[in-house]
This record gives structure tokens, C-alpha cells and sequence, in this order.
């Protein structure tokens, strides 16, 4: 009893400990604390009869290496040897104290390294060189935030996978993840680097390892070197109450060497893996399973639950096809050089395919199409000629939106610049300004036909006094590109831009010096005019887009058509756009409101905090659509230019069924538009149930 209690004490210190970290010390190291909750029900998923020795790579306070002790004393097994490596000295005192008391009482070994997981110093001080249980909740820090840590990371990763048993295949992808990659996808391949062949991988990540574009090696080395066995999500609100997006529980058995030697592409066959989510209600008072499971020990049972016809409270459960997986994987890095290195045969294929480009149904989709309709008239939308981006993102909006007020005169207009340089009144020419729909709250008065009152500070036609010198220098670079020689800013305009560039922000520079902004300025060339801080670079088709969809969704996915005088979207929408003549705006906003595009949209994106759903562009850019020929693009835009009513969506919606699947019946079509419908509606109602 006494031993219990000091656990106890020990846990509870950890909580205080955590609590009192500051936001920005956390963030700086990425610390996401699992809490004994969670920390169980992974644990009991991920031990077995054969568990003996356990690693934690990036430990914290040792929640994770705490849970699989208990989880092994209840269930009889014997570890022997409990380790974890911590980064943060603090934080790595805390864990160090709790495991040793853990250690003591259960009568096994446990070491505890003070230092970067990542660097081979450390790592050779652990006890073995492969585990049975790998357990972790990686860091999440973004590459933004790294202050050049990346480089490092990524040279000492390469050093250690270089010792590994088929090193050539893993050093490929420590070489070839995204520089754009946050810390968890190196840190994902460290820590499956020390599982043993036959041993387990279990993993506390964010949903987003499938959705995110540099999550793509995660992905194939789960196909390549393991069996993914149990992908277990929370839905909202969520097991991190300030988590922006789902988390999962990622469990996985190493393959044996002999057999991850061979390329995905050459492998007869793939498993299937259990996609279980559980809802808040599953929980009680004591436990995250309690309710689904009412026994002594909830999260033992759940791990020896099989998925069937009967599902415990709170709990459903699906079959994620590995095989539509690695069909997923392949179409979408293809071209990517560590992809083609490692699958030779498969990027030869794909390569030489005509009609395949990008293409991929997403598991919800795929389960209400219901088979028999195939998808030979599918291909990607950049096949189709239909662009996706993201809106105008300035890199300082405190400066370069101001606010009008009340309407333009003879050629003026007053305007109110941002609070954090006083609000200031001034009045500016007409032609330093361009109308930017900025947030949703501006969509339905837009949509009524009125301007938003939001204006992007458009300086390219101007300079302020001190830099007229430089301009007139390179008169010949400004003729050469054809631009005219810009003017002098009226007297209050070019007294609030030096202002701005006065002005301390919260992070102590002025606008001029943030990252984003500097990269405005720019020396005279040939036939390249000069350009100042305060100058936004010339405008792109994804700034004035056809349609956009916003990036934070609250319902269900909406587009929107930007067709009469087109403005300015910012960065709060993807935006798509298209160069083809016969594709107007009327017409592709049509096509991306029918239901086979929004139901996509739904599946493809990002379940977040409290119900909302993030649509970013690279998760649009995997949406697969039919071949549309010019007269069923010209009856879209005839039909959408009449307004969205019912009756002509639900013409928008045969047009595409039939073009996505022409050889089905119209009985097929229509019973594929009601599950369609019937999907998107659920999805949205499950993420939205529990925070209504």
C-alpha cells in the first residue's frame, strides 16, 4: 500500500511539475505530456507476453515507461529493462525519480540519459540496441521554431541509421523527409530505428501524420518495415484539451528483416489494420475506457477486444485497407527521389501511366461508392487544369490591412490603420489600396454584393520621400519591365509608413525587420525595378482567384465564387484557379459544390478542436475528380450563374456523378449521391456532436 502511495505522490509531482512549465519553454522543446490516462490504454495495446525490455526515446516525465509498468505488473509479465532519454535536464530529473522508484518495486533495470535522443553519444549509453517496445509521444515542434536545429537533427539521425540493419533503405529516408517536416517525423524514424525485429512501435501522434505532405515517409515506413496493427483516434473534445487537432494511438510490429528487404511494390499482398475511434462517452470518472468497458481493468480488456458486430459504448471500429494505402502512397510520391530509390519498379510504373496522376479516394468515399462503379474517369486536379493555392498572406496584416471607412471622394479614401500604431485616421489616394476579403465573417454581406470594408496597402506605385533618390536611379530597370517611375507618397501616408517602421511589435522588431516582410526589398537589376519593405510583390493567381474555400471550416465545405470584380482573398482560404478557357469561374465553382467534391473535401480534411475542420491546400491538391468534357463544363456554369438553387445542384451533381462513373445507371447515381450526402453529413456530425 505504501509502495502505491508513493507512486501517487510521484505522479502528482509530475502533473505540478508539467503545470508550471512556461507556454514557451514547452513549445520550444515540443512537450505534449501523455498523462497515466492515455498513457494506459497504449500501453496495454502495445505489451505483450514477450515484452521485456521498453524504451522511451523522448520521455518527459516518464508517463508513457510508468503506464507500461503497470500495464506489465497486472497482466503478469516480466520487464527487465525500462529506459528513457529526455532532452530537458528538468524535465529528465523528474522521469529519472519516478522510474527508479518504479524500478526498485518491480524489480527491474532502468536507465535514464540526460540528453538529445537524436545524437549517437547517447544513445550508445542504453542498455540494448534494439527493444521489444519502443513507446514515445514524439515532439512536435515546428521547423519555423527549430533556430537551425534541423540540419543537426538530420545529420546525427543519418549517423545512427547508419548502423542499422538494412541502413542504406532507412538512410534514404532520413536523407529525403521535407525540410518543411516539424521534429516528430525525425524523431518517428528514430525511435523505429530501436525496434527490434518481431518488436513493437507505439506511438501518441497527431492525426495529421496521414493528411500532411511531409508525413509521406511516416507512411511508407509503416508499409515498408512494419505491420501497422491498430490505429486507435480520439473524438472531440479531445484526450489534449489544448490539442488543435485529433489525436491517435499508432501501434506496430516490426517486420523481420528478410522480409522489409522487399519493396512494397513487390509484395503479393497487404493486411488490413483495426481504425478504432472512441468518443468521450466510452470514458468514466476513472478511466478513458471505463464506461465501454465497466471492469477492473478497462484498458487490459480493451486491448484483447477483437472488433466485431457488437460495439462497447462509445466505441466504433473500421478495417483500414493497407493495400488502397500503398496505392494512396505511391500515386502521391512517385516523384520523389527517396521514393523512387527505394521503389524502383513501382515509380517506373506509375511513371509510365497515362491516366493515373495524383489520384486517391479516401477510405470514407471508397466505403459509400460501395464498389461496382470503379474509378477509371477519375484523375487529380492539376490533370484537370484546376489549380490550388493559398490566399495573400503579407506577412505583417497589422500594417498591410487597414480598415476603410465610409466611401471614396475624388479619388481619396479615409481609412483607420491597426490598433498596435493607434488606430491612426488618415486619408490615402484610391489607388494605394485593393479590397482583400479577409475573414469568414466578411462572406455574407460579400456575397450580397458588398465590398469589405478591409483594404491591402498596395505601395508598389509609390515610395516614401527617402527612397525617391533610389528610384529614379534605376529609371532605365523600371523602363526596360515597363512599369512606370513610382511617385512620392502624400505627406500623412509616408508619415504612418515611418511610423510603421518605428514601431517596436510584441516581438520586439519593427515590420520592416520580420522574416516575411524583409524579403520584400530588393535591389535594381536588369528589367527588375527596385522594390521597398513596404511593397507587397506583384499579385498571383491564387490571390485573385476563381473560388475559394475557407482554410477553417465550421459546417460543411462551402465554395465560394470570386467571378464578379474579383478582389483579394487572404490566406484564410485556399483558392483555386484555372488558365483553361472554358473553365470559368461560374463553372468550377459548380463543380467543386457538387457533391462528389465536398464530400472529398470532408473526407480529405483535418478534424480539429472543437468540431471545425482544417482544409489546407495540400490536403485539396489529393482530391480525385471525373474528366469533364467542354459542353458539361459550359452546362455547370449555365446552371450555377442562375444561383445555387436545388434543383440545379441537383443537376450539378448528376453531371458529375455521371462523368466520374458514365458507366453506371441512373439508380446507381442516385443512390451514390444520397450516401455521399449521407457521409458528409455524418462526418460533420461526428465532429461537431460532442462539442455542440
Amino acid at each position: 500500500m505504501q509502495a502505491t502511495s508513493a507512486i501517487e505522490d510521484l505522479r502528482a509531482q509530475a502533473r505540478v511539475y508539467e503545470a508550471g512549465l512556461p507556454s514557451k519553454r514547452r513549445k520550444a522543446f515540443g512537450q505534449f505530456f501523455t498523462g497515466m490516462s492515455l498513457g494506459r490504454v497504449l500501453a496495454h495495446l502495445a505489451i505483450d507476453s514477450e515484452t521485456q525490455t521498453v524504451l522511451d526515446p523522448f520521455a518527459g516525465t516518464g508517463d508513457l515507461l510508468d503506464a507500461v509498468a503497470e500495464a506489465a505488473s497486472s497482466r503478469k509479465i516480466h520487464l527487465k529493462q525500462l529506459d528513457a532519454i529526455e532532452l530537458d535536464a528538468e524535465t529528465a530529473m523528474v522521469c529519472e525519480g519516478r522510474l527508479s522508484l518504479i524500478a526498485g518495486q518491480k524489480g527491474f533495470e532502468s536507465r535514464n540519459i540526460t540528453g538529445d535522443a537524436f545524437a549517437p553519444e547517447n544513445s550508445k549509453q542504453l542498455e540494448a540496441s534494439a527493444y521489444d517496445l519502443v513507446i514515445t509521444n514524439p515532439p512536435y515542434v515546428r521547423y519555423q521554431t527549430l533556430n537551425g536545429r534541423g540540419q543537426s537533427v538530420r545529420a546525427n539521425l543519418s549517423r545512427q541509421l547508419a548502423t542499422s540493419s538494412l541502413c542504406d533503405e532507412w538512410s534514404e529516408l532520413a536523407a529525403g523527409y521535407s525540410g518543411l517536416a516539424d521534429l516528430s517525423v525525425p524523431a518517428w524514424l528514430l525511435s523505429a530505428s530501436f525496434v527490434r525485429p518481431g518488436g513493437r512501435l507505439a506511438l501518441v501522434v497527431p492525426s495529421t501524420w496521414r493528411s500532411r505532405e511531409y508525413g509521406d515517409v511516416i507512411r511508407y515506413l509503416l508499409l515498408r518495415f512494419f505491420e501497422l496493427e491498430t490505429v486507435v483516434e480520439d473524438a472531440q473534445p479531445g484526450w489534449f484539451s489544448d490539442a488543435l487537432v485529433r489525436t491517435q494511438l499508432i501501434v506496430a510490429r516490426r517486420l523481420d528483416d528478410k522480409f522489409a528487404a522487399i519493396p512494397i511494390g513487390k509484395r503479393e499482398s497487404h493486411s488490413n489494420a483495426n481504425w478504432i475511434e472512441v468518443a468521450p462517452k466510452a470514458a468514466s470518472p476513472t478511466s478513458l475506457l471505463g464506461s465501454a468497458f465497466p471492469t477492473t481493468n478497462p484498458e487490459a480488456e480493451f486491448a484483447a477486444w477483437k472488433p466485431g458486430a457488437n460495439l462497447p459504448t462509445g466505441i466504433s471500429a473500421r478495417q483500414l485497407d493497407l493495400g488502397l494505402e500503398w496505392q494512396s502512397l505511391q500515386l502521391e510520391s512517385h516523384s520523389r527521389l527517396w521514393f523512387q530509390s527505394l521503389e524502383k519498379s513501382a515509380a517506373v510504373k506509375i511513371s509510365k501511366s497515362a491516366n493515373v496522376s495524383n489520384v486517391r479516394i479516401p477510405q470514407s468515399i471508397a466505403d459509400a461508392m460501395n464498389g461496382g462503379l470503379g474509378t477509371g474517369a477519375l484523375h487529380s486536379l492539376e490533370a484537370a487544369g484546376i489549380h490550388v493555392g493559398q490566399g495573400l498572406r503579407t506577412g505583417c496584416n497589422r500594417f498591410f490591412y487597414v480598415r476603410a471607412l465610409g466611401a471614396p471622394r475624388n479619388g481619396q479614401q479615409a481609412i483607420q490603420g491597426n490598433q498596435v500604431y493607434g488606430c491612426q485616421h488618415l486619408t490615402v489616394p484610391v489607388a494605394a489600396l485593393r479590397p482583400v476579403l479577409h475573414r469568414q465573417s466578411d462572406l455574407p454581406a460579400w456575397r450580397e454584393g458588398q465590398t469589405p470594408e478591409t483594404r491591402v496597402l498596395d505601395l508598389r506605385p509609390f515610395v516614401l520621400p527617402s527612397d525617391l533618390r533610389t528610384a529614379k536611379r534605376a529609371v532605365a530597370a523600371y523602363d526596360r519591365a515597363g512599369v512606370p517611375l513610382p511617385t512620392v507618397m502624400p505627406g500623412a501616408l509616408a508619415s504612418y509608413v515611418e511610423c510603421v517602421a518605428r514601431t517596436p511589435l510584441s516581438n520586439g522588431n519593427a515590420a520592416p525587420a520580420l522574416s516575411a516582410v524583409r524579403t520584400n526589398a530588393r535591389d535594381a537589376r536588369e528589367a527588375v525595378p527596385p522594390r521597398f519593405w513596404y511593397m507587397l510583390p506583384d499579385f498571383q493567381s491564387r490571390h485573385l482567384p476563381q473560388a475559394f474555400v475557407p482554410r477553417i471550416i465550421n459546417v460543411e465545405p462551402s465554395v465560394s465564387s470570386n467571378s464578379i470584380d474579383p478582389i483579394l482573398i487572404d490566406a484564410n482560404f485556399s483558392s483555386f484557379w484555372t488558365n483553361k478557357e472554358d473553365w470559368t469561374a461560374t463553372a468550377l465553382t459548380a463543380f467543386l459544390n457538387s457533391v462528389w467534391c465536398r464530400a472529398n473535401m470532408e473526407a480529405l480534411g483535418t478534424p480539429m478542436g472543437g468540431g471545425a475542420l482544417k482544409l489546407e491546400a495540400v490536403q485539396l491538391r489529393k482530391l480525385s475528380v471525373p474528366v469533364l468534357s467542354s459542353e458539361m463544363i459550359g452546362q455547370l456554369s449555365s446552371l450555377w450563374s442562375q444561383g445555387p438553387t436545388i434543383p440545379g445542384i441537383e443537376q450539378i451533381d448528376e453531371i458529375v456523378l455521371f462523368a466520374a462513373f458514365p458507366d453506371s445507371t441512373p439508380v446507381q447515381r442516385s443512390a451514390l449521391k444520397d450516401s455521399l450526402y449521407r457521409e458528409m453529413a455524418d462526418s460533420v456530425a461526428r465532429r461537431r456532436k460532442v462539442a455542440a
